[in-house]
C-alpha cells in the first residue's frame, strides 16, 4: 500500500466498521417486532462475515508479481531492446504482448508483467489480475483477494437489505399503531431507514455488475480495453475494409458457469465461506494458480491466430518490393 497516505487507509477503514456497528446495535435495540434474540442472532452473524471478509480483502492483497524473485528484471534497457527475456514458464503461457509484439514489462517496479497484470498508480504498485483499485478498503482488488471481495459485496448486500427490512418494519409498525400521537420517531432508527435504502439500492447495482463481470471472466481494467480496441478495430476495419484482429476476450471460457467457478470455487461451501478455493490449495507448490497465466478460450485463440497471419499476408502483398525482387519475376 506504499503510496497511499495514512488518512486515506485509515478513514475509510473506521467509517466502514462504524456504519456496520452503528446500524447493527441501532436495530437490534430498536426493532421489537421481530424476536430481539433472533435479530441479534441474524444481524451480528452477517456483521462478523461481513467484517471478516472486509479484512480479507485487505491482507489477502491482490497478489504482485514482485512477490516472484524470477519475474524481476535486472536491465530495464535490455529487456526494452528484447536482450533480456522474461522466464520460459511465464513466455510459454503469455497471451498479452505489447504493440512491438515484445513481453510486457514495468518499469516503476522492474518486473515482468504476466497476463491480466497492471500497475496501480495510487498504490505505486503491479498486481496480478488487477480489477480495480477500491477506495473503501483502500487496495487493489486483484486475483488473491477477487473472491473475499465478491463475498464481502453479496454478504454486504444481504446485510442491507436485512437492515432496510428490520427497520422499516418497526417504523411502519410505529404509523399502523398511531404511535406518533403520544411518542416521537425514533431518530437514530430513522437515520439507519435512510441508509439502508440508500446503500442496498448502490451495493445491489454494484454487486450485479461485479457478478455480471465475473460470468465474463473479464476485469473492469480489460472491459475498458476491450471497449476501446473494439471501437479501434472498427476505425481500422472502416477506413481498410478489411477483417482485422479478433476483439473477443480470449480468457472468457466460453461458459458462464466456468468463468464463475474460475473464481469462487465449484462448490457451494467454496462460495458461501470465505476460504481459498480448492484449486489453490492443491496448487499451492507449483505456479498454478498464482495468477501468472490463465486458462484461454481455444477458438477465441485459434481465430487470433488466424486473423495475425491474414493480416500478415495482406501486409507482405501490399508492400512494395524491391528493385531486385521485382526483376525476379
Amino acid at each position: 500500500m506504499s503510496g497511499c497516505s495514512t488518512i486515506t487507509t485509515l478513514f475509510p477503514r473506521c467509517l466502514t466498521s462504524f456504519l456496520f456497528a452503528y446500524t447493527g446495535i441501532v436495530t437490534i435495540l430498536s426493532v421489537d417486532v421481530v424476536p430481539s434474540e433472533l435479530i441479534a442472532l441474524v444481524v451480528l452473524g452477517l456483521i462478523v462475515l461481513c467484517l471478516y471478509t472486509y479484512a480479507k480483502v485487505i491482507y489477502s492483497g491482490a497478489g504482485s508479481p514482485l512477490d516472484f524473485p524470477e519475474l524481476r528484471i535486472n536491465d530495464i534497457q535490455a529487456a526494452e531492446d528484447g536482450i533480456e527475456l522474461p522466464p520460459r514458464f511465464l513466455s510459454q503461457r503469455s497471451f498479452t504482448l505489447k504493440h512491438n509484439g515484445r513481453f510486457r514489462f514495468c518499469r516503476t517496479c522492474r518486473v515482468w508483467k504476466p497476463d491480466r497484470c497492471h500497475h496501480c498508480s495510487a498504490c505505486n504498485k503491479c498486481f496480478l489480475k488487477m480489477d480495480h483499485h477500491c477506495p473503501w478498503f483502500p487496495v487493489c482488488i486483484g486475483f488473491n483477494n477477487q473472491k473475499y471481495f465478491m463475498q464481502f459485496l453479496i454478504y454486504t448486500t444481504f446485510y442491507a437489505i436485512m437492515i432496510f427490512y428490520l427497520s422499516g418494519s418497526q417504523i411502519l409498525n410505529w404509523i399502523k399503531e398511531k404511535q406518533y400521537e403520544r411518542e416521537t420517531i425514533n431518530l437514530p432508527l430513522l437515520v439507519v431507514w435512510l441508509l439502508s435504502v440508500v446503500i442496498s439500492i448502490s451495493l445491489i447495482a454494484f454487486t450485479s455488475y461485479t457478478g455480471y463481470m465475473l460470468t465474463r471472466n473479464q476485469t473492469t481494467i480489460e472491459m475498458y480495453e476491450h471497449t476501446y480496441k473494439r471501437d479501434q478495430l472498427e476505425v481500422y476495419n472502416d477506413s481498410r475494409r478489411i477483417e482485422n484482429e479478433s476483439s473477443e476476450n480470449i480468457f472468457d471460457l466460453g461458459s458462464r458457469i466456468a468463468n464463475w467457478e474460475c473464481v469462487m470455487g465449484r462448490s457451494w461451501l467454496e462460495l458461501l465461506l470465505p476460504m481459498p478455493r480448492k484449486a489453490q490449495v492443491q496448487s499451492r507448490h507449483t505456479l498454478e494458480e498464482k495468477g501468472l497465466f490463465f486458462k484461454v478460450n481455444n477458438d477465441v485463440y485459434q481465430a487470433i491466430n488466424t486473423s495475425r497471419d491474414l493480416q500478415e499476408q495482406l501486409m507482405r502483398r501490399l508492400t512494395p518490393r524491391s528493385s531486385s525482387e521485382a526483376n525476379r519475376f
